[in-house]
């Protein structure tokens, strides 16, 4: 030791004593087995439920398309001379999206009754009016469509748009 950090009346007894030597540092490293099972089980458990999630992102992809073709259609409404035709669009982009979803051979051929039937079966967001807008549009010639006010095809709109988001087809 250093003369100059000792004070003048230290006890020569106390020359002798060295510094404690201090313990290696605890490891994070898990000391049996189970923790790493543990974590093994983690990491898989998050895989699943990652891979389930990108299942169902993948699952609702005609959803998204058939929502960006609805917002195209909207777009064209505002538009007097767009509207019959954009009206007309609805209908078979409806029948486009059920037949994504449920089987061909169960939704290829409704048409009519049947369809709305089904369309209210799967999720019931077209009323009375809307479901005689949406046989309208798709049957309707063009000068008849033309007749469609803008409140109308908004509802139109509307309630397709609430059926393409929540529609639930049982497989």
């Amino acid at each position: 030791m250093s003369d100059a950090l000792v004070p003048r009346d230290t006890p020569a007894a106390l020359y002798s004593l060295r510094e404690l030597p201090l313990p290696a540092p605890v490891s994070y490293v898990p000391q049996t087995i189970g923790w790493v099972f543990v974590a093994v089980l983690l990491v898989v458990i998050a895989l699943a439920i990652a891979w389930r999630a990108w299942r169902r992102y993948e699952k609702a992809r005609y959803r998204r398309e058939a929502l960006a073709e609805l917002a195209r259609i909207e777009a064209q409404l505002g538009d007097e001379a767009m509207r019959p035709a954009a009206l007309g669009d609805i209908a078979p982009l409806i029948k486009r999206t059920a037949l994504a979803a449920a089987p061909r051979a169960e939704v290829a051929s409704l048409s009519g009754a049947s369809w709305l039937a089904y369309l209210k079966k799967t999720h019931d967001s077209f009323d009375d009016e809307s479901g005689a807008l949406l046989y309208m549009a798709s049957y309707a010639p063009r000068e008849r469509l033309a007749e469609i006010t803008q409140q109308e095809a908004q509802r139109l709109i509307d309630a397709a748009r609430e059926w393409i988001g929540h529609h639930h087809v049982e497989v």
